[in-house]
């Protein structure tokens, strides 16, 4: 009997260790990828490119304060040949820091385009419990997928009605796929207390996680007729940019793209969902006429 126990305590030890290894190993990906997401990696060359732009104004107002303290003193009469040489640095000064402003301005000009350009960062990816880790896979790869397609909606893409379309399904998707990251890590939560909570305890909380697991799976099916939703949409508007450009081509048969899942679309992925729909029958019609 204690041999039997012992080996059921090593065992749970040993399960334990691995999700612990595991979990810490998703965490250094999760800060890894963080790091180089497009998004961010703009964003912070964006901060950069303000404070430079910042830096060389200041240097100009020096170089212009000085400048004109020099101007002051000559015309007082306080001319000598020390006033005469600050003068000069002070203008070389004024003239280097004013060229320097003109290339930081551009420069952020240039980072601000990319940064409207490029989707805004995906929701944090925190590490979760096995038990539903399969399914947040799923949720990254439908995210990235979403990400890719939704830049390809759409024939003009400074379009500020393909724009705005474009960022409220980001922002209706980034909603709901917090939300579900919240889900799975409460769900986490619950299994973490389970493991060691007394039976009558574990007998409540098995009744959570599957409460819990079941709202995340619709929403990861939720969400993956969204993106099928942006490929049909995409899809279209290749096959109108197609034709735009080469009249002459037959209009393609192609049907739309099948679901990813079938699950019932969550409210907030409702209007999304059927604006890209209603979007891609649009520009099928177009492209039949």
């Amino acid at each position: 009997m204690r041999k039997t126990v012992r080996a059921l305590t090593s065992s749970e030890t040993v399960a334990h260790g691995v999700e612990l290894a595991t979990m810490v190993g998703a965490t250094a990906n999760e800060a890894l990828r963080t790091r180089r997401d497009p998004a961010v990696v703009a964003r912070k060359r964006q901060r950069a490119a303000k404070r430079r732009v910042r830096g060389w104004t200041a240097t100009a107002v020096a170089g212009a304060a000085g400048t004109a303290g020099g101007v002051a003193v000559i015309v007082g009469g306080g001319v000598s040949a020390g006033v005469a040489a600050a003068i000069v640095l002070f203008v070389a000064l004024l003239i280097w820091s004013v060229a320097g402003v003109a290339r930081s301005v551009a420069d952020l000009r240039a980072r601000n385009r990319i940064v409207d350009a490029l989707p805004p960062p995906s929701p944090n990816r925190r590490p979760v419990a096995g038990r539903i880790r399969q399914e947040m896979a799923r949720l990254d790869g439908y995210s990235d997928g979403l990400r890719h397609l939704i830049g390809m909606i759409g024939i003009v893409d400074d379009d500020p009605g393909v724009r705005t379309l474009r960022d409220e399904i980001l922002a209706a998707a980034d909603a709901t796929e917090a939300r579900l990251r919240r889900l799975a890590s409460d769900l986490t939560g619950v299994l973490r207390a389970r493991r060691n909570a007394p039976r009558e305890t574990a007998a409540h909380l098995d009744g959570t996680a599957a409460v819990l697991q079941r709202q995340i799976s619709e929403g990861v099916a939720a969400y993956g007729e969204l993106v099928s939703a942006a490929s049909e949409a995409a899809s279209a508007s290749s096959e109108l940019a197609d034709r735009t450009a080469r009249p002459g081509l037959p209009t393609s048969s192609r049907a739309p793209a099948p679901a990813l899942a079938g699950g019932t679309p969550h409210p907030e992925l409702e209007q999304p969902i059927d604006q890209l729909r209603a979007l891609a029958a649009g520009m099928r019609e177009l492209t039949d006429d």
